[in-house]
């Protein structure tokens, strides 16, 4: 069996890997997507509550005492949620990072193990056609001296 053959199962090995951390980086994508968008909801709601606790649309409108905490309060909590988030996005981008960095490590690992397959191939070919070749020569100095 051929070194380029002994190698495939190698070589698939490798591939798995590279789709691996594909997928975990297609994942670690649409999470931090997913979080941005949450993130967005947190603060189009915090500037509607702001709206609202200034009076909206009604002018002359008037709010008690415990409304106007009540709306701080939540404020305050739509304020810790977004923190929150910035949070849990910075940490999925530093996932991506490393898996990032993982995929390419993987990527450029199976495309060696791909160039080393190649060279195998390669010399076996070399090799391949030096014994045609041989057997082609052999043959013909054996025509040769039959013929004289």
């Amino acid at each position: 069996m051929s070194r380029g053959k002994r190698l495939q199962p190698v070589l698939k090995l490798a591939q798995g890997k590279v789709e691996e951390a594909a997928r975990a980086l297609g994942y670690l994508n649409q999470k931090i997507a997913a979080e941005q968008a949450t993130h967005s909801q947190l603060k189009n709601y915090e500037s509607e509550y702001l709206q609202l606790m200034r009076g909206g649309d009604e002018p002359g409108r008037r709010m008690d005492i415990h409304a106007v905490m009540r709306y701080q309060l939540f404020i305050q909590r739509l304020e810790a949620a977004q923190i929150q988030q910035n949070e849990q996005i910075k940490l999925l981008e530093q996932q991506k990072e490393q898996v990032t960095k993982h995929w390419i490590k993987t990527q450029a690992r199976a495309k060696g193990i791909d160039s080393v397959i190649e060279s195998a191939r390669k010399e076996d070919e070399i090799i391949a056609n030096r014994q045609e070749q041989k057997l082609f020569d052999e043959f013909n100095s054996q025509k040769a001296s039959r013929q004289t």
